[in-house]
Order: structure tokens, then C-alpha cells, then sequence
């Protein structure tokens, strides 16, 4: 017996030196980070927060996992809830370890931080004054795209905002200033009738490659696995004998970038090729997968990514910064697409300091659009760059998320994003595809109410526009009242289940 005792005190004693050890590294590695950091941090609100995350950089920059089996052996927390407080969460489990190993004495020099870093409550904060209070009865908000009709039918924003709307976006991609004025003024109105606030986002269109147009001697054209296409940027470019598909894109007027096999991605992944062969007027690109077998058309509006492929385009379009001189004087949050870098954050807050002037710019809530994976492998020093500044808001935008990154990856992007901007006390945006039948066909399906599940760990699950979007306000609303009383973002919440409550009756009996 005393040698089994033996061994658990060593093995404790073990685990303490090596938690011990972890957090110490942790501490002088946020710290250096955090002091490369700190000299652009003009936000005082954002400082704790931005340390927080500095250490939550160089935890999550090791492989835990080893260890998180050990722990959890001993009752003790495995580390996977560490985001909001990360140094709090690594004292606590040294200190246990100290008095399950008898190591007491030694925390009489255990360098603990003065500092209190506020977790969860301060990603509340932080949420409740970007997109405004949470509904009493759920904790997540929802966003809703708005139609044209919302230009013309007070009454359908008024069903919106009863039916659970509580922020309103506006795609500044469709549509004009005359019709987005119109939908705010409608807003407005709707907002006192329904005796109900609402934010309105304004989302600007950044520098999005689309098709065009599309040339091509059959009426409907087609495109199936095997086919060839020919992409280019000359419009004057007509050769239909010997390319029976041509696509023709504006924004590709560095066809540098793109290299044989480099891969082409249509329609948010509806159709992937790669190129075959660079020609002076664009590339042709052989067709390698296609949604269905029959083939697809090729449309204009459609969306071109190219996931190995840096284009060199300015973060704001002439027509984005027209658009910004409506959009500062109506919206309460900007949205901002197709970011990359810190350079791209640097270059929309120098814009919108000379549109409105410095302080009022800073004051300006902003909701990064993440749907590169350059935005993803860059998030950290996005968010440092623009929370610095200005209250910040992450969107986790699918559609191209998924066409640049894959299928097999978005899901582990998501919960990357989710895990970073916790740690930083950014909020988060869940967007794309979200019960999409449901909104379009008035039936969902049975994924999309998992998806709809798993989007309640974000602040925010948008919705598009389709002719049943009430109703899908409605269901999403129910989904995620529902969702709320079983996790709080990563953590479980342990209500009494009915099927254990069942068993116990049935051992009484």
C-alpha cells in the first residue's frame, strides 16, 4: 500500500514541476509577445485582452495533449478550457498539484500575476456593445441579411424584429445607396412599431473576384469533369473556335500569379479545376470536379478562388469607398471582406480616419470577414491590429473559407477561430449556408440543425435572405435557446437529463 501511495506522490510531484514549468514558460513568452505588440494598443479596453491572448499564443503553440491525460487522471482540468483566462486556469492546477503532492510550502514564492483578467464576462462586454444586448431569453444574437423587399415593406421588417432579427445586415455587394437608404429608413420605423432595438451592419464588398460574363456559342453553357474553360480579363478576347467556354473576370489583371496546376475554384467549390496552360490573354483550366454529374452552367456574379494565389489587389475597390461615404453616416458595426493581413487593417482604419476624422473612426465597431486561409494563419495579428484600435467582431465566412481551405478543413478552421478570438475576447459572427433550405425551401435539413446547434458557441449566426427567412428566424431562435441549456462555448452544461432521471425511477421501483 505505502509503495502504491509512493508512486502517486511521485507521479504528482512530477506533474506539479512540469505544470510549474509550463506556466512559467508561458508567462515570459506572452510577455515578449505581448511587448511587441503593446506600442500600437491605443484601446485601453483592448489591453488585458490582447496579454491574454499572447499567452494563449504560446500555450497553444506546443502539443498539450500528452499532458492533458494526466490531468484528467487526477480529477484536475485538462487544459481545454483555458481560452478567456489562460494564466488563472494554469495557477489553479499548479495550485492543486502543489496540495495533492504535499508541495505546499513552495507556492510561498509561486510567481502569481496581480493581474485579474475578466474571462468570459469580459467577451460579454465586449459583445453586448458591438452588436447591443442579448435577447433575455439566449445568449446568441441573429443577424439577417436583408432583401429588396425590406426597401418597400415596412411590415416585413417589423415580422423580422418580432420573430427574433436583432441585427440587420446590409450586402453592399447587391443593390445600391438608394435602396440601402431606403432599408434603413424602413428599419427605423419597423424598430418602433415592434417596440424593439436593432444594429445595422453594413457590409462593404472588398475585392471579391467574380465571374463577369461568360461567352460561349451554346445558350446555356455547361461545364462538366474533363471539360476546358478559358479565363481571362480581356474582354476583346473571343476565340469560341477553339475555347467553346470563355470566362472573363475584370478583377484578373495579374495572371502572373497563376501558375500550371495551380487550382481554380468556382462558385464557393461548386466546380474546381486547375491550369493547364498560360496563354499571353489568360489560362485555360481543365475542369477536376464538379457538384453534379451532369455538369453545371457557368453564370456571372459567380465567385472565382484561387487557393495558392495572391492577387495583389487593394483591400477597398473605388466602388467600396463610395459606398463607405454612405455607409459611416447609417451603420452601427462595418463589415470588411477578403482581409489578409495587418497591412489590409492599417489601410481601412486610415481610410475611415479620413472619411470621419481620427476619433470618430476609432469609435467605428468593425467585423472582420475571415474567408482566406491567409486571414486564418494571420488572425492573430488581425485582431491585435484592429482591437487595438477599434471594438472588433470576427466573421467566420464559409463560403470561401471552404473553397480556398476545403471541406475537410473548415470544420477545424472554425473551431480555431473560435478558440482565438475567445482567448482575445472578440466576439464571433457564424455565417454562410446557415438553414439554408430552411430559408430558401421552408424544409430544413437534418445536418443543418446540427449546424445550427453548433454555431450557438458563436455571439452572432447570421442568416441569409430566401423566401421562408421568417420562419427561419423562428427555428434558428428555438435552436438556440435549446442549444444554450446544454454548452456554454465549450464547456457543457450539466442539466439533469431525463433519460438519467428515467433510470434512477426504474433502481427505486
Amino acid at each position: 500500500m505505502n509503495k502504491v501511495k509512493e508512486k502517486e506522490r511521485n507521479e504528482l510531484q512530477a506533474l506539479y514541476e512540469e505544470m510549474r514549468a509550463l506556466r512559467q514558460a508561458v508567462h515570459e513568452e506572452g510577455n515578449a509577445l505581448y511587448a511587441e505588440w503593446k506600442p500600437g494598443i491605443s484601446r485601453a479596453s483592448f489591453q488585458l485582452s490582447g496579454k491574454n491572448l499572447a499567452y494563449y499564443l504560446a500555450l497553444r503553440r506546443r502539443d498539450i495533449r500528452p499532458l492533458q491525460g494526466r490531468l484528467s487522471k487526477w480529477g484536475l482540468s485538462s487544459l481545454g478550457r483555458t481560452e478567456s483566462k489562460v494564466l488563472q486556469q494554469l495557477d489553479a492546477i499548479v495550485r492543486n498539484l502543489a496540495l495533492m503532492s504535499g508541495e505546499i510550502k513552495q507556492l510561498e514564492d509561486y510567481p502569481k500575476t496581480s493581474e485579474k483578467f475578466p474571462g468570459r464576462k469580459k467577451l460579454a462586454t465586449e459583445a453586448n456593445a458591438l452588436m447591443g444586448d442579448a435577447p433575455n431569453h439566449r445568449a446568441t444574437r441573429i443577424m439577417v441579411t436583408l432583401p429588396e423587399q425590406a426597401a418597400e415593406d415596412k411590415d416585413f421588417l417589423v415580422r423580422l424584429l418580432e420573430r427574433g432579427m436583432d441585427i440587420a445586415r446590409i450586402n453592399c455587394a447587391h443593390d445600391d445607396s438608394v435602396v440601402w437608404l431606403k432599408m434603413v429608413e424602413n428599419l427605423k420605423e419597423a424598430q418602433k412599431t415592434a417596440g424593439k432595438s436593432c444594429r445595422i451592419y453594413f457590409d462593404i464588398a472588398g475585392p471579391k473576384i467574380r465571374v463577369d460574363a461568360v461567352s460561349s456559342e451554346k445558350v446555356k453553357p455547361r461545364l462538366k469533369v474533363g471539360d476546358f474553360f478559358f479565363l481571362t480579363a480581356d474582354a476583346s478576347f473571343n476565340d469560341l473556335k477553339q475555347y467553346p467556354i470563355i470566362v472573363f473576370s475584370e478583377s484578373l489583371n495579374l495572371f502572373d500569379e497563376l501558375k500550371i496546376d495551380s487550382p481554380v475554384i468556382l462558385d464557393d467549390g461548386v466546380l474546381e479545376g486547375r491550369v493547364v496552360e498560360q496563354k499571353p490573354q489568360g489560362v485555360v483550366v481543365q475542369v477536376g470536379k464538379v457538384a453534379k454529374a451532369k455538369g453545371i452552367r457557368v453564370k456571372p456574379q459567380k465567385g472565382l478562388n484561387f487557393p495558392e494565389s495572391t492577387f495583389k489587389m487593394p483591400i477597398l475597390t473605388e466602388k467600396d469607398l463610395e459606398d463607405l461615404l454612405v455607409a459611416v453616416k447609417e451603420a452601427d458595426i462595418l463589415g470588411f471582406s477578403f482581409v489578409r493581413g495587418s497591412k489590409d487593417i492599417l489601410a481601412i482604419q486610415k481610410t475611415l480616419a479620413e472619411q470621419v476624422g481620427g476619433e470618430a473612426a476609432a469609435a467605428i465597431p468593425l467585423v472582420i470577414k475571415i474567408e482566406t486561409v491567409e486571414a486564418v494563419n494571420h488572425l492573430p495579428e488581425l485582431i491585435v491590429a484592429a482591437a487595438s484600435k477599434n471594438p472588433l467582431a470576427i466573421m467566420i465566412a464559409r463560403g470561401d473559407l471552404a473553397a480556398e481551405a476545403g471541406f475537410l478543413r473548415l470544420s477545424e478552421l472554425q473551431e480555431e477561430i473560435l478558440w482565438i478570438c475567445e482567448a482575445a475576447h472578440i466576439p464571433v459572427i457564424w455565417s454562410t449556408q446557415v438553414l439554408e433550405n430552411m430559408v430558401k425551401n421552408g424544409v430544413p435539413t437534418r445536418a443543418e440543425m446540427s449546424d445550427a446547434t453548433m454555431a450557438g458557441q458563436a455571439e452572432c449566426v447570421m442568416l441569409n435572405k430566401g423566401d421562408f427567412v421568417e420562419d427561419g428566424i423562428t427555428l434558428l431562435d428555438a435552436i438556440l435557446v435549446q442549444s444554450q441549456q446544454n454548452r456554454s462555448k465549450k464547456t457543457a452544461q450539466l442539466r439533469a437529463l431525463k433519460i438519467a432521471k428515467k433510470a434512477w425511477r426504474k433502481t427505486k421501483k
